[in-house]
C-alpha cells in the first residue's frame, strides 16, 4: 500500500481553470491527506502543520464538510505566492507592504505577491519559500520509500584519511573568495561570475562533469544552478547530492552583500567536500551543486527537484547546507533537521550524526519536523526524496545584512565566527557521503582494494569526435550501458550489436577476442543525443567519450 505521501504526489490533480480556490486545511492524521486528495483537493505544498490544495469551487463544500479548512481566496493565473518564514521577534506587520496576506502559521506568512514584492522580502531578515499555484505533477517512484541507509563497505582507514584532508585555512579562504565578489545577489553579474567560478573549482577538483542550468527567476531574469558530477562507476543511477546556494542578499544587495554565513559557508562546504573527494571514485553517483536565487523562494532547487522527479532519477539521500559557519560559546552545535513523514528522513539524521560522532568533534543536535518551509531541501522533501539539512544552533543577529562577514572567534556581531566547527561540519558531510556513496580510492594511491575484473577492457576510438562511434569490447560479448553527463542511462548496446572485427588503426589489447560495438549517438527512443560527455560502462570497466557537433 502507497504511503499517504506517495498518494499525495500522485493523487487527484485537476487541470486548473479559472476560478479555483487557494484552501489551507489542518489535518489530524495522515488519513486526512488521503481525504482531501479523494475528494477533489490538488496538492501544493505542505508547512508545519497544514497543507496547500487548489479546489474547484464545487468541491469545496465536500472538502470543508470532511475537514478542517478554510479557503484563502482565488488561485490566480500568473499571481505568484511566498511563504515567508520569519523570526519571533520579527515585525510580521512589515510584510504587508510586499503583498496580500492569505494566512499565517507559528513559523511564517503566506503571501501573494507581484515580481517587486518579491523583491522587497528578499532585503527583509525572512527565508522565502515559493509556492506554486500549479498543482504537484510528478511520475516514477520517490526514493523516499527507501526508509533506512544503505551503507557501502568503505573501510575506516580511507576515511579518516579523507578527514586529514580537511583544513581550517583551506575552509576559510574559500569563504573569503566567495565574499571578495562583494554580492552574488541572484539578478547581478557578479552572480552569474561566482557561480561560473564555483564551476570552475568543482572542474579543477576532478569531476567527471559539470555544467550550468539556466532558470527563470520572479524577476523576469535568468539565473544558474551549478552542478558537478561524479559517476557511479557501480550503479550511476543512484544518486547522492550535496548541495547549498550560492546566491545571497543583505538591505543593499544589487552593490553589497558579502553573505559569509548566508551563504558562503554552505556552498563553500560544497567545494571543500568536492576538493577533499579530489581523485576519489564511488560505487553510486555523486552531484555537488550549487543551487542559484534560493533568497527569492528556493527557485533553483525547485527547478532541479522538479525535474529529477519527473524524470523518475533515483535520489537516495540530499544533504543541504545553509548558514553552518556561526557559533558563540555554549552554541558550537549543528542542529541536524529531517521530516518525520512524507518522506521520512529520521534515519538519515540520525546516521549523519553517527558519522559526526565516529569521525569528527561536532557536535550536533536532532530536529525531527513535520515540515520545514525554507532552504533547498524543502523543494526535495516536496517531490518525495528524503533530504536533511545542517544548519548552526544559533542564530547570528546579522542575517541579511551587510554585516555577514568574517568576524573573530566567537565575536557575536558577524556572519562567520567559528571555522573551526564550520570545519567539523565540513567533515561529516564527506564521512558520510564517503560511506553511503561508497567512496574508493584506488586512483589516488591510498591503499584501498576494489575488486575489478582484470579481464575486460573497454575502449572508445577515438575518444573524442562525432558519431557513429566504435567501441572496442574484449574479451567477452556483454551489454554496455551508454550514459550522459548526468548519469542517466539512455541506451545499452546488446550483445548482437557485436562483431569481432580487426581494425588496423585500432589500439591493441593483450587480451584475445575483442569484438566491436557502434553507438550511432541516439538515445533509446531514436532521438540524437547533444554534443557532450557521454560514458560507455560494461561489468568492471568504463570509457569516456566527448560527442562532437
Amino acid at each position: 500500500m502507497k504511503t499517504a505521501g506517495v498518494l499525495l504526489l500522485t493523487a487527484l490533480t485537476a487541470v486548473a481553470v479559472a476560478g479555483d480556490l487557494l484552501v489551507r486545511i489542518e489535518p489530524a492524521s495522515d488519513a486526512d491527506i488521503e481525504l482531501a486528495a479523494a475528494s477533489g483537493g490538488a496538492f501544493l505544498q505542505r508547512f508545519d502543520g497544514w497543507f496547500l490544495v487548489r479546489a474547484r469551487p464545487d468541491d469545496f463544500p465536500a472538502l470543508s464538510e470532511r475537514l478542517s479548512c478554510r479557503a484563502l481566496g482565488a488561485a490566480l493565473e500568473g499571481r505568484r505566492c511566498v511563504y515567508a518564514q520569519v523570526a519571533p521577534d520579527f515585525d510580521r506587520q512589515q510584510l504587508a507592504a510586499c503583498g496580500t496576506v492569505l494566512t499565517e502559521d507559528r513559523e511564517g506568512v503566506l503571501l501573494r505577491v507581484t515580481a517587486e514584492g518579491v523583491r522587497k522580502l528578499t532585503r527583509m531578515p525572512v527565508e522565502l519559500c515559493g509556492v506554486s499555484t500549479e498543482p504537484v505533477r510528478a511520475t516514477g517512484t520517490p526514493s523516499a520509500e527507501r526508509q533506512a541507509p544503505n551503507a557501502m563497505v568503505v573501510s575506516d582507514s580511507l576515511i579518516w584519511q579523507l578527514m586529514a584532508r580537511a583544513s581550517q585555512d583551506s575552509a576559510e579562504a574559500v569563504l573569503r573568495r566567495l565574499i571578495a565578489f562583494r554580492t552574488r545577489y541572484a539578478p547581478t553579474d557578479s552572480c552569474w561570475a561566482a557561480a561560473n567560478w564555483f564551476r570552475q573549482q568543482l572542474a579543477a577538483y576532478g569531476c567527471d562533469s559539470t555544467y550550468l542550468d539556466t532558470f527563470h527567476m520572479p524577476l523576469d531574469t535568468q539565473t544558474v544552478n551549478v552542478v558537478g558530477v561524479k559517476l557511479g562507476r557501480v550503479n550511476p543511477n543512484l544518486i547522492h547530492i550535496v548541495c547549498g546556494h550560492i546566491d545571497n542578499t543583505s538591505e543593499t544587495p544589487e552593490t553589497f552583500a558579502p553573505g559569509s554565513d548566508d551563504n558562503a559557508s554552505g556552498c563553500g562546504l560544497v567545494l571543500e567536500a568536492a576538493r577533499i573527494f579530489q581523485g576519489i571514485e564511488f560505487d553510486y553517483t555523486v552531484l555537488f551543486v550549487g543551487f542559484g536565487a534560493e533568497e527569492f523562494g528556493l527557485v533553483g532547487s525547485d527547478t532541479m527537484a522538479r525535474e529529477c522527479r519527473e524524470r523518475g532519477d533515483t535520489i537516495v539521500l540530499v544533504i543541504n547546507h545553509d548558514m553552518n559557519s556561526y557559533g558563540t560559546a555554549g552554541r558550537d552545535s549543528i542542529r541536524v533537521v529531517g521530516k518525520r513523514s512524507n518522506p521520512p528522513c529520521s534515519t538519515w539524521v540520525e546516521y549523519y550524526m553517527a558519522m559526526a560522532d565516529t569521525f569528527t568533534d561536532l557536535k550536533c543536535h536532532r530536529e525531527i519536523v513535520d515540515d520545514q518551509a525554507s532552504s533547498d531541501q524543502h523543494s526535495f522533501w516536496k517531490y518525495g526524496y528524503a533530504a536533511i539539512r545542517d544548519r548552526y544552533l544559533d542564530r547570528d543577529p546579522v542575517y541579511h545584512t551587510t554585516g555577514d562577514t568574517i568576524g573573530p572567534f566567537e565575536y557575536y556581531m558577524c556572519g562567520t565566527n567559528n571555522v573551526p566547527m564550520y570545519t567539523e561540519a565540513i567533515k561529516a558531510t564527506v564521512a558520510t557521503v564517503a560511506r553511503l556513496a561508497g567512496a574508493r580510492a584506488d586512483t589516488t594511491g591510498v591503499s584501498e582494494s576494489r575488486p575489478v575484473p582484470l579481464s575486460v577492457d573497454l575502449r572508445v576510438l577515438p575518444s573524442v569526435g562525432r558519431a557513429p562511434v566504435l567501441i572496442r569490447l574484449s574479451p567477452a560479448v556483454r551489454p554496455v550501458a551508454v550514459y550522459d553527463a548526468m548519469g542517466r542511462c539512455i541506451r545499452t548496446l546488446s550483445a548482437p550489436q557485436c562483431h569481432p572485427i580487426r581494425i588496423l588503426s585500432a589500439p591493441q589489447s593483450p587480451l584475445p577476442h575483442p569484438y566491436y560495438l557502434t553507438w550511432d549517438g541516439r538515445d533509446l527512443a531514436g532521438n540524437k543525443a547533444g554534443p557532450g560527455i557521454y560514458y560507455f560502462r560494461t561489468a568492471g570497466a568504463s570509457a569516456k567519450f566527448v560527442l562532437a557537433r
